[in-house]
């Protein structure tokens, strides 16, 4: 056999060894536990919480869009990671966020000095504290609405509005304090990146066959 065969085979079996785990990851994040369309979710894939190190903090915002209903219920959960409570209602913050709002949401370990409960910078309504165990924590992390027919309009004013994720900002960054570095986590399915619908008419924002896939749709 030849070098360039070699060299050959040893790539593509690379590239399959990569491709089938890259199905398996993508099956088990897109999952969220088995409920829920693509239509109701947000996801990122990297979040960390290590203790005297980093924690992970996210922003969601309502900006207002025409697209948009006033109140939109968010369930946002850190996944793969040991939480306090270790349980469905420990991993995950559920809220309303209202029209031009911004919630604070942390993630970070039970131990932590300053971000606690009974600390009133995090006390406020609009700030949610996911708390793990103090040791270093890896995941990720899905959003989805509260709304369980994002697709499906309520007129407002002969407006149909939506209450779907991709109406919402959702930003976020793994965050090293003692060098106030860290990087940003990317939202796939949140307002950065739905499909824009087209103007249909001046009152409705549904879908039209063939032209648009409904009004706000996150591309996840």
């Amino acid at each position: 056999m030849t070098i360039k065969k070699i060299t050959t085979s040893f790539l593509l079996a690379i590239f399959l060894t990569v491709f089938q785990n890259a199905i398996a990851w993508s099956a088990e994040v897109t999952g969220m536990n088995g409920i829920g369309s693509k239509d109701r979710r947000a996801l990122s894939p990297y979040a960390q919480v290590v203790p005297n190190d980093s924690y992970t903090f996210i922003g969601v915002s309502h900006p207002s869009l025409t697209t948009a209903l006033t109140q939109i219920g968010v369930i946002l959960e850190v996944r793969n990671m040991s939480t306090i409570p270790n349980n469905a209602a420990g991993r995950a913050a559920v809220f309303t966020i209202g029209a031009g709002e911004t919630h604070r949401i942390f993630v970070v370990n039970v131990g932590h000095s300053t971000i606690k409960s009974s600390n009133s910078a995090f006390a406020d309504s609009k700030t949610h504290l996911i708390f793990t165990e103090n040791s270093a924590q890896f995941g990720n992390v899905s959003a989805m609405s509260v709304n369980q027919h994002p697709l499906n309009a309520t007129p407002v004013r002969g407006v149909d509005k939506y209450a779907n994720l991709s109406q919402l900002s959702m930003w976020g960054v793994v965050f090293i304090p003692s060098s106030s570095t860290g990087f940003s986590m990317e939202f796939v399915g949140d307002a950065h990146d739905s499909t824009v619908t087209h103007p249909v008419s001046s009152h409705s924002l549904r879908p039209e066959s063939g032209r648009t896939s409904g009004a706000g749709r996150g591309i996840n």
